[in-house]
């Protein structure tokens, strides 16, 4: 469609035998932006220079430089070691309370562990905990040592009046609920 544009275009000049009149450079549109741009940042820069350098100051800035270099500052060093050897004694004295208490502590509160301090309850959560660490023979001589027990039991000579005491003076309910 452009080029049936074209070629209108210059059939119309062919027959009107007219120009418009006007001359444009070539590539004249496109580099318009650019030199527009240009001439706005131009406006907007200041016509005179802000800074004022003082005579001779660039044969003395080699010389001032050498001189705030050369020019060391003491620098206040804070030690450390001072104040670790403060808390050295401290730490020490510390440590030692420290193991001394626990060295006290330990040697009151230890009791010796036997079956009869240890509640049956105790024996059978240990029981039921580490029974798969249990083997055959265990559980065997545990179960002897019971029917041992038992057997002793049995053959004691009990009198029902002896028993009947027993459960009054003992003020405990569960042994006569136990067997009804």
């Amino acid at each position: 469609m452009e080029n049936n544009i074209n070629n209108s275009e210059d059939f119309l000049k062919q027959v009107l035998n007219k120009s418009t009149g006007f001359s444009v450079p070539k590539n004249y549109f496109s580099d318009a932006e650019d030199r527009f741009s240009s001439f706005l940042i131009e406006d907007e820069l200041p016509k005179e220079n802000g800074f004022i350098i003082p005579e001779n100051y660039f044969e003395g800035l080699e010389n001032s430089i050498i001189k705030k270099i050369a020019t060391k500052k003491e620098v206040k060093v804070i030690s450390l070691k001072n104040k670790l050897l403060k808390y050295i004694p401290i730490a020490t004295a510390a440590s030692v309370a420290l193991f001394l208490s626990i060295n006290y502590f330990n040697t009151y509160s230890n009791e010796e562990v036997s079956f009869e301090n240890l509640a049956q309850s105790d024996i059978e959560n240990w029981i039921i905990e580490n029974s798969n660490e249990l083997s055959d023979q265990d559980f065997a001589t545990l179960l002897h040592s019971e029917i041992t027990n038992e057997n002793d039991f049995a053959l004691t000579d009990l009198n029902n009046n002896d028993i009947e005491e027993y459960i009054i003076d003992s003020g405990s309910t569960s042994l006569l609920n136990e067997n009804y």
